[in-house]
């Protein structure tokens, strides 16, 4: 018991850095991606500074690791004009007071000196010109006039800006700038994933929570891959089993026919190719959705057919099921010929030990032998192949999702794919690479509990 334990805290230790290179990998493969995810969703034609405002609430303005150019601006003067651009001859667009603290989203170098890019946060009161009250309608920007009793000298309104993003440049000389070198989109990352956000949406709806979005489509995806997993399990054991009992016998050569068929056929092909037998011309089962209409069950754990047993809603319960079956042995179809092939393969291996013929010498069914000495000392490697292909189907069965319309995490992730949705994407690569990391972890502590060989 002492050595299990110490690898389940090795093992479990070893799973922190791989979800680390996990998460590193994913944020920088996504921007070095080419093109402008925040363009993309938006207008032919739309303002720059509306561009940018959408930027920086995403924080897509902060350097990518190390943020050496500040963080934030403190105004050191008593007023200070923001500009339209870099230099002193660019109109003004914004009156800054004493103490006023703006994020910094560019530093560059002019031939006037050193000019900081400054954005206003949520919440911010600040006086700008009635040109840009003007501009700020035309683009929805969300701001609201509050009255003030002192004004500046000028044609000068007070505005409170509502969600940051109104934009300005200045030398750098007017302000106390605070430096913050993990400020950036990385370890701000890092920051909002250890407090399990996710981020939020900006397409197809933009603010909505991601986690949201995946705490609704995830119950569908395990839901499927359950039933999936277990199809797999007794097709693919079952024939790869008996295939080795039968060793080149006609059985064994259709199995083994059989394997290299059902897993060489396009998942999406298998799926309409039931779709159409089973549900078109013989009309037996739907073939989209998870649920007939007006069918769906109280949601408790947003898993429909368990969901339906809580209730004891048992026309919900046989809807759910029918909607599943179609998809599910698709899926299980497909996987089952790795499994016919690995089953076969590592009993054929088990067979051939001694203790097998020691039991054939005793006089034991050969039944017996082959289903409950030999399986069960082979299954110990297909456990932990069927640990992964669960964890590869919670990370969304993508084609098999789109083809029978099944709201999972798969097609939720192609449909924003199709957006450009950049932190939908990120969030979604994300919470599949814990899932896989979970699982493995789980299939490995259950791998060394069944083989204490393995833990030393």
């Amino acid at each position: 018991m002492t050595s299990l334990r110490a690898y389940i805290i090795t093992r479990a230790m070893l799973t922190i850095p791989m979800v680390f290179i996990l998460v590193t990998l994913v944020f920088i493969i996504l921007r070095i991606m080419p093109g402008d995810p925040v363009r993309a969703i938006m207008r032919p034609g739309a303002p720059q500074e509306y561009v940018n405002e959408i930027k920086h609430n995403l924080g897509l303005d902060r350097p990518l690791f190390l943020n050496l150019r500040g963080s934030s601006a403190v105004v050191a003067a008593e007023t200070l004009l923001l500009r339209a651009g870099p230099s002193a001859d660019e109109e003004a667009v914004m009156l800054l007071e004493e103490g006023d603290e703006l994020a910094i989203t560019d530093r560059i170098k002019t031939p006037d000196g050193e000019w900081l890019r400054l954005s206003t946060g949520t919440g911010f009161e600040v006086w700008i010109t009635p040109e840009r009250v003007s501009w700020l309608r035309r683009v929805s920007f969300d701001f609201s006039p509050v009255e003030s009793a002192e004004k500046p000298e000028g044609d000068w309104v007070r505005v409170v800006i509502s969600h940051g993003g109104l934009e300005g440049w200045a030398p750098v000389e007017q302000f106390k700038v605070r430096v913050n070198i993990l400020d950036s989109q990385y370890f701000n990352y890092l920051l909002s994933l250890l407090r399990l956000d996710f981020g939020t949406t900006i397409a197809p709806v933009r603010g909505r929570s991601v986690a949201t979005d995946l705490k609704e489509k995830f119950p569908a995806t395990l839901e499927l891959s359950i039933f999936s997993i277990i199809i797999t399990t007794l097709i693919g054991v079952s024939t790869g089993a008996y295939a080795a009992q039968k060793r080149r016998s006609i059985a064994d050569y259709t199995f083994r026919l059989y394997s290299i068929v059902v897993y060489a056929l396009p998942v999406f092909w298998l799926g309409l190719m039931l779709q159409l037998f089973f549900g078109v011309y013989l009309g037996w089962l739907p073939v989209m959705g998870r649920v007939g209409t007006g069918l769906a069950p109280k949601a408790i754990t947003r898993l429909f057919v368990l969901d339906s047993l809580l209730a004891r809603n048992w026309p919900s319960l046989i809807s759910s099921i029918k909607h599943l079956i179609l998809p599910s042995l698709t899926l299980g179809l497909y996987l089952s010929g790795v499994f016919t092939h690995l089953t076969r393969a590592n009993m054929l291996a088990v067979l051939q030990q001694d203790y097998i013929t020691a039991a054939r010498a005793r006089g034991l069914p050969e039944r017996v032998v082959v289903y409950k000495h030999a399986l069960k000392n082979a299954f110990i490697p297909i456990l932990t192949m069927l640990g992964l292909q669960f964890a590869l189907l919670l990370a969304g069965a993508v084609l098999t999702e789109t083809t029978f319309s099944w709201p999972g995490m798969g097609r939720l992730l192609m449909e924003r794919i199709s957006y450009r949705d950049f932190p939908s994407i990120q969030g979604g690569v994300v919470f599949f690479a814990f899932l896989v990391a979970g699982v493995s972890l789980v299939v490995d502590i259950i791998y060394a509990y069944l083989d204490p060989r393995i833990r030393y």
